[in-house]
């Protein structure tokens, strides 16, 4: 009987305007955002797998594109994925360096850190990765982790580095946004002393 009386407060509090951890998680917002981008560029290119980027070309990041003028490149290729594999690792691991990073900043810090990360890691793709295309969301992605976990985040990072699975050429990329968010936490941690 008491276990019944504390879950239905609980309902309670909830349906009287309080929000869950969940409702207010910039992770599963996040998330959300980029799978139904993915969802869309697949149902715009008819397959789901692996959908065809000439439906997306605008937005990629087209080197050449962006040398040219094309800046918003830098911005909207980070919410782009070729293919259901990489929208697939790409999800998985922003949502555990994600909510590890919500524990230890603001929703707002944790979307700074998302993209700036993201678009330190487009710029050094840019500046690095000569005539190239790129897409994907792993500079931010990198960058939430060294954000959250700092210099013994990168630990896990050597290893998950040598195994390179979702990197295609984006290895530039991933560096950029991992010094962009450790960087950003020593930053933070700087300013709460």
């Amino acid at each position: 009987m008491h276990g019944e009386v504390g879950s239905s407060t609980e309902g309670l509090s909830l349906a009287s305007g309080a929000t869950s951890r969940w409702a207010g998680s910039p992770t599963l917002w996040m998330a959300t955002i980029l799978v139904i981008v993915y969802v869309t560029e697949a149902i715009l290119a008819g397959n789901i797998l692996e959908p065809d980027l000439t439906v997306v070309y605008p937005f990629l990041q087209v080197n050449q594109e962006v040398w040219h003028g094309a800046i918003w490149m830098l911005f909207t290729a980070m919410f782009l994925h070729a293919d259901l594999l990489h929208i697939g690792g790409n999800v998985f691991f922003l949502l555990l360096f994600g909510t590890a990073l919500e524990e230890q900043v603001s929703p707002k810090r944790w979307m700074i850190t998302y993209l700036t990360s993201g678009l330190v890691g487009d710029i050094a793709f840019l500046l690095l990765g000569g005539d190239a295309i790129g897409l994907g969301a792993s500079g931010a992605i990198w960058g939430l982790l060294a954000a959250a976990g700092g210099v013994r985040g990168l630990v896990g990072m050597i290893f998950y580095g040598g195994l390179n699975i979702f990197s295609g050429g984006g290895v530039l990329a991933h560096a950029g946004g991992l010094l962009a968010g450790l960087a950003l936490r020593y930053s933070w941690l700087r300013s709460h002393r």
